[in-house]
C-alpha cells in the first residue's frame, strides 16, 4: 500500500483510490493549451503535479516531478 511519512511523522496512506489525501494541480499556462480542444484525461493527468495533504498537520507535499523525486513540503504559517 503506497504511503508517505510527513515531516510531523504522520503516515499518510495513499492506497485508497481515489485517495482523500491526494490532489492534482496544474499551472495556468499548462492548462491553457487544453482550451478549445478535446481533452484526454491521461494526457491532462501527466501535466499535473501530485499534491498530498497531511490530515494531521495540514502540510502539503508537492511532487512536481512524480513520486520518484522528493517532494517540496509547504507548511501553513497561520
Amino acid at each position: 500500500m503506497p504511503k508517505i511519512r510527513c515531516v510531523c511523522e504522520y503516515v499518510i496512506g495513499l492506497g485508497e483510490i481515489p485517495s482523500p489525501n491526494q490532489y492534482l494541480m496544474i499551472s495556468d499556462v499548462s492548462f491553457e493549451k487544453y482550451f478549445d480542444v478535446e481533452i484526454k484525461a491521461e494526457e491532462l493527468y501527466r501535466e499535473m503535479a501530485i499534491v498530498v495533504h497531511c490530515p494531521n498537520c495540514s502540510r502539503l507535499h508537492v511532487f512536481y516531478d512524480g513520486f520518484d523525486k522528493e517532494p517540496v513540503v509547504y507548511k501553513i504559517d497561520s
